[in-house]
């Protein structure tokens, strides 16, 4: 079976990295290597991670996700580089999925999935993968291609060296991973969302509106960046597979002019219990 790499960049995330790699442990088939990635952290996160006997702690000085990331990958030994977030809490199944998924199909390059997270702060019930899917249904109509989320992706390593000569390295110019779905698209390489790959994670510090704000910022400066570049109309373009829902693209906009709504009303005052460590 092909190896997997599962690499997992850090800043500051002492809150969350136990869980995550307590998750890790859990798996049904182990991942071959672990890379935690930190990216200079001035709290516990690093200690924490060490405790594990199969991570490996690797630090990288330059500030930001990408070089983080870029150095996860430049580490990792796998033929597949699986690739979350610190609060990423991946199903048993994960490593399993993720393996068998790259072994099935010769062709499939990169892969994402969904989330199980909830919209209504500190209403552990309202769970589900709907708000993941609604991310999808956007960002596909958005960009008219199959995107991986950094939280919860995998890509082969052989994918990955084809284009980490193009991949922008400004993680506050672009969205790091629609950059490399893009670069990816753009090179004839496919890319699957997997919706039985599956993490749980809280997802509310997307809500928070000013995080919002610079999100959508960067969805619109990665879009342009290509469309200049000229990804976006590349001949080998792997447009998203299946025909355009405008439907669904509908219904997306329409849950994110809720989320500005509860962004507003709700999440400010969730925002603040976070940061305060009285919720997680």
């Amino acid at each position: 079976m092909l190896t997997l790499s599962l690499i997992i960049p850090v800043y500051n995330e002492e809150r969350h990295i136990e869980a995550c790699l307590e998750a890790v442990a859990r798996q049904s088939v182990m991942p071959d290597e672990v890379i935690v990635v930190d990216n200079n952290s001035t709290d516990n996160t690093a200690k924490l991670a060490k405790k594990f006997k199969f991570v490996r702690v690797v630090s990288e000085k330059k500030q930001g996700l990408i070089p983080a990331r870029d150095r996860g990958f430049k580490e990792a030994k796998g033929q597949i580089l699986g690739r979350i977030d610190a609060d990423s809490i991946i199903h048993e199944d994960w490593c399993e999925r993720v393996k068998i998924a790259f072994s099935n199909e010769k062709d499939l390059q990169g892969l994402t999935g969904l989330a199980r997270t909830y919209y209504l702060p500190m209403v552990a019930s309202t769970r589900s993968t709907y708000p993941s899917r609604m991310y999808f249904w956007m960002i596909e109509g958005f960009l008219g291609i199959n995107v991986m989320w950094g939280a919860n992706m995998a890509l082969r390593k052989s994918a990955w060296k084809k284009i980490e000569k193009d991949v922008h390295h400004d993680d506050k110019s672009v969205h790091e991973d629609q950059d490399i779905s893009i670069n990816m698209a753009a090179k004839g390489l496919k890319v699957s969302r997997i919706n039985d790959i599956q993490i749980t994670t809280e997802g509310q510090i997307y809500l928070y509106l000013p995080n919002m704000l610079y999100y959508f910022r960067l969805r619109n400066e990665t879009k342009r960046h290509h469309i200049e570049n000229g990804n976006l109309s590349s001949p080998k373009l792997l447009k998203k597979t299946g025909s355009f829902d405008k439907f669904k693209y509908t219904v997306a906009r329409a849950v994110v002019v809720y989320a500005h709504v509860a962004s507003v009303l709700i999440l400010p005052v969730y925002h603040v219990l976070y940061k305060q460590g009285k919720i997680r």
